[in-house]
């Protein structure tokens, strides 16, 4: 899917206690692109991300998402275009305790009010490892298998779009480039659009277009 953000900006609060997250930007990520936004914490970076992905609005500016503008809907509307097009994944996995691996990665199938594609499911949960944990609880999980999880269930909808927020922050440096490496394979195979937002520059520089963030300031490729 193509997106573009044109003098995309967001701003909290009024008058004097405003603070300016994303200052106003332009930009477009063709369809099947991999992405990466770095930038220190406090950057602007998650914002950015969440106005991409319709979790958030704008203040001012568009995203257009193969040409149509997603806040032009409703709120119902705009979640269910979340729902259909975009996958997720946060540095804090968002599992649901109670419920195993595999119910938490059919989630987004039961929300849908859809029949899971088995095949389909089965392919991801192959590629990502997790065949012989699918019966677990997310207590009897690594954090990389709980990462690997929760990129599973973003995936079980078909998007056309995965935007990841600091997906290997809580993983140590071995399964970070186990994570890296997965995402950058299922975006391809799936081809998807892919953006990954992280402050390490290691990270950063494995994808082939950088946006930086700084003070809201979002800058072209590094």
């Amino acid at each position: 899917m193509h997106i573009e953000a044109k003098e995309l900006g967001k701003t909290y609060g009024e008058g004097e206690a405003a603070v300016c997250a994303v200052k106003p930007c332009t930009f477009a990520l063709e369809s099947g692109e991999q992405w990466a936004v770095t930038g220190p914490s406090g950057s602007g970076k998650s914002t950015l991300l969440h106005l991409l992905g319709g979790l958030d609005r704008p203040t001012r500016g568009q995203v257009l998402c193969d040409g149509r503008d997603i806040f032009s809907q409703n709120d119902s509307r705009l979640a269910d275009f979340r729902l259909r097009h975009v996958g997720f994944v946060f540095q804090s996995y968002h599992l649901l305790p109670e419920l195993t691996a595999y119910e938490n990665i059919l989630l987004p199938c039961l929300l849908k009010g859809e029949k899971a594609d088995k095949h389909h499911l089965d392919h991801i949960c192959d590629r990502l490892n997790l065949l012989d944990r699918l019966q677990h609880l997310p207590s009897q999980l690594s954090g990389g298998q709980q990462q690997r999880v929760a990129i599973a269930r973003a995936l079980a909808n078909r998007p056309q779009i995965l935007l990841c927020d600091e997906p290997t922050g809580n993983l140590d440096s071995q399964n970070s480039e186990n994570v890296v490496a997965l995402l950058k394979d299922m975006a391809a195979e799936l081809r998807l659009t892919l953006v990954v937002v992280t402050h390490d520059r290691d990270i950063a520089s494995q994808y082939a277009r950088v946006l930086t963030a700084r003070d809201g300031v979002v800058g072209g490729d590094v």
